[in-house]
């Protein structure tokens, strides 16, 4: 399966282009206005904010621009598309639980070469599909022939055997109608003529919430049986649970411990039972609004905590921090023992000032080794994969690499040989490397084992019967080391939840854990997760059944 991120964005720039539309220079700023009233508005249904900005580009474009192309068959097409037809593109689009297009199997060279002929003749000389392309409610609809699209996860289901002309121009006709769509019902909800439709997009929603949790339901009833059959075990790679939560926390960050599961809101860690549906206080000790981006629990049960500590507002030391909505935050790295005392507080933001010469920075990623090293991952450090510390916290030297970066939000972790690994990457080339901690360099790479086109690996995590499990954008991966590529065992599209924004971690027995929220608050500025409308699902990663 091949994620085509960001593919409706760029259709529409590519549409913008050749009608020859004109930007006048207010365009950014409306952009920039548009975006404002999005993030402060009510999050409707399951709406993302990647899609919320692909929206907003969309409305601003039409409101914006001018077009001068003149009217032929292509246009004619789509103008003869009804409002209901447009409406359900539209709602498509809204309620879709992921944020781009994906297909069943990559595309073969030969047919992206035999689309790109297709897609011009349909542009300039009218060649247009004799059948319109069919639509699935469930991928086990697809009856391997032809070509059909499952639009709660935005999937084209497409045969084994190469697509015929016909089915090529199926797909190109859906993606055109439906971007001519979003920019006609856009620009009629701007000028007054029709409303929003919410009613329809709740509804949508509304169906695949409740197809969800009959789904969800069924699970559940397995996994209880499943869980009394191994008595209570944690480990179990190929339990698969779906479990609504129970508790209060209104969290935005989960983390897998030796045998729990770590939860992160405002100012306050909560831990949970592998398995159990509530969760309980963990440690609060912090004295200012502070918010975990980074957790690891090490053998030992030390957890090492990445922290953003709200600063005072007389605060002017030079290393600042970073502004987060209108306030300045500091980067902290703490380590609390088992028995949560603060131990350590290593001052990261200073130490950044001091080696890079840079601000403070994010800590998204932390990892411990046996030996005691301590590696983090700092965002928009650009030449710097990793820092390495000792096991007090002092600093001893940075991983870095001529030939490769990685990803800020890049997967980083222990084998099952005890190495530290990173996930790497060049333009077009992504993979996973382990890491000398004494020389500061990568040692054995592994390159090219997700396919092309794959936008990043997150979750680098010994696998259930295998040497790794990756969390990435087109679903999860199992790879073993010294194969040629690794195994897709579950594509996003056959996810049991929202795949864009969700929460997710590893579990030491290779299972995948996803938290899925399907509302939020507002709170001024914050976005905050409604706890009651939280669901964990537990996924096996087993390549054996």
């Amino acid at each position: 399966m091949k994620n085509k991120a960001d593919e409706l964005e760029q259709d529409l720039f590519r549409m913008a282009q050749r009608e020859k539309m004109i930007l006048p220079e207010t365009v950014y700023k409306e952009v920039d206005d548009k975006l404002s009233e999005i993030h402060q508005a009510k999050r409707l249904g399951r709406m993302t904010w990647k899609r919320a900005v692909i929206l907003a580009a969309a409305l601003v474009a039409m409101c914006s621009l001018t077009v001068t192309a003149a009217v032929g068959a292509l246009q004619r097409r789509m103008e003869a598309m009804n409002e209901r037809e447009m409406e359900d593109y539209f709602v498509q689009i809204y309620t879709s639980r992921l944020g781009a297009d994906n297909y069943s199997r990559p595309l073969t060279d030969a047919e992206r070469e035999r689309m790109d002929g297709l897609r011009t003749s349909y542009e300039e000389e009218a060649v247009f599909p004799e059948k319109i392309l069919t639509m699935i409610s469930s991928p086990e609809e697809y009856s391997g022939k032809g070509v059909a699209f499952y639009k709660d996860t935005s999937t084209f289901f497409l045969p084994e055997e190469s697509m015929s002309d016909e089915e090529l121009l199926e797909v190109i006709d859906f993606v055109y109608k439906r971007d001519y769509s979003l920019q006609a019902m856009n620009q009629k909800i701007e000028e007054g003529e029709i409303s929003f439709p919410a009613q329809q997009i709740a509804q949508q929603g509304a169906q695949q919430i409740a197809g969800e949790e009959a789904a969800g339901e069924e699970e559940t009833a397995t996994g209880k049986e499943t869980a009394a059959a191994s008595k209570g075990t944690i480990q179990n790679p190929g339990q698969e649970l779906t479990i609504p939560y129970t508790g209060d926390l209104a969290f935005q960050y989960i983390a897998s411990g030796q045998n729990c599961i770590y939860l992160a809101g405002e100012s306050c860690i909560h831990r949970m039972k592998i398995g159990s549906s509530d969760s309980e206080l963990f440690f609060d000790g912090f004295e200012k609004e502070t918010y975990v981006n980074a957790m690891y629990e090490d053998k030992k049960g030390n957890l090492y905590l990445g922290l953003n500590v709200r600063m005072d507002e007389n605060d002017d030391s030079a290393d600042s921090g970073i502004t987060i909505g209108g306030v300045r935050y500091k980067t902290w790295l703490w380590i609390l023992n088992a028995d949560r005392e603060v131990i350590r507080k290593v001052d990261i933001a200073s130490l950044l000032k001091q080696e890079y010469g840079v601000r403070s920075r994010m800590i998204t990623r932390i990892v411990v080794d046996e030996q005691g090293y301590v590696y983090v991952r700092a965002a928009f450090l650009w030449d710097v994969l990793l820092l390495v510390l000792d096991e007090q916290g002092n600093y001893i030297r940075s991983v870095t690499s001529e030939e490769f970066n990685c990803h800020d939000l890049g997967g980083l972790g222990i084998g099952k040989d005890g190495r530290v690994y990173t996930q790497i990457q060049t333009k077009n080339r992504m993979g996973i490397a382990s890491v000398d901690p004494v020389k500061g360099s990568l040692d054995q790479i592994y390159m090219d084992i997700v396919p092309e086109g794959t936008i990043m690996l997150d979750i680098v995590a010994p696998g259930s019967d295998t040497d790794f499990v990756f969390w990435g954008y087109d679903g999860i991966f199992t790879y073993n080391l010294g194969e040629d590529k690794a195994l897709n065992v579950l594509p996003a599209y056959e996810a049991p939840c929202n795949w864009e924004g969700v929460m997710y971690c590893a579990l030491p027995d290779g299972r995948i854990v996803f938290a899925d929220c399907s509302q939020y608050s507002h709170e001024g500025e914050k976005i905050k997760s409604v706890p009651e409308n939280i669901t964990f699902y537990y996924k096996s990663t087993l390549t054996q059944g």
